[in-house]
């Protein structure tokens, strides 16, 4: 990776590239949807480095979490262990320590950040670390959830986080810059 994109070439992409296939709920604008499909470029050949991207940027908003859970209606020790686990699969990436993660995701909960709470940067956080997840154990057998693949789920996390930055009051464009840092981190370049 070595071009990093600014907001507005992250919503030409998004305007150009959006169709009813790669539609989701989180990505309800251009920017999004930009930075979605340009994260999944730059991650889909290599699970460990879309992964290590999403806890890289997961980590930018976790402090903000809050010990309670708050609005997101999940604890801070809910975000924290399953961080530790996808870091634990990270470092080695067993099956045993996917089953982990698997394990753990908590499938019981109905409500999302985009389902009426757009506006709770916990609710995001929440989302990304789920997200997270689901890129360690995408395409696996299935189960009450079927994640897509590694990179989409990568990227949905990326772009949880994104939204968790603009709540919090970063600029756009300081915004983007720590979610592209977060993949240049993770691939090494």
């Amino acid at each position: 990776m070595t071009y990093r994109p600014d907001p507005e070439f992250l919503r030409e992409l998004g305007e150009t590239s959006t169709n009813a296939s790669n539609a989701w709920a989180g990505a309800e604008n251009y920017l999004v949807q930009g930075l979605v499909h340009w994260i999944r470029q730059q991650v889909s050949d290599d699970q460990k480095v879309a992964v290590k991207a999403a806890v890289n940027a997961c980590k930018l908003v976790i402090d903000r979490y809050p010990a309670d859970g708050a609005d997101a209606h999940a604890p801070r020790s809910y975000v924290d262990d399953m961080l530790a686990k996808i870091q634990r699969w990270i470092e080695n990436p067993s099956n045993s320590n996917k089953e982990a993660v698997r394990g753990s995701i908590d499938t019981t909960r109905q409500l999302h950040a985009w389902q009426g709470h757009q506006e709770s940067q916990h609710f995001w956080i929440l989302e990304a670390v789920d997200h997270a997840s689901l890129a360690v154990w995408a395409g696996e057998r299935s189960s009450y959830i079927v994640p897509l693949d590694f990179g989409t789920c990568a990227a949905r996390s990326l772009a949880c986080v994104l939204h968790a930055l603009l709540l919090s009051g970063k600029p756009e464009p300081e915004a983007v810059a720590a979610i592209t840092g977060a993949i240049a981190e993770a691939s090494g370049k």
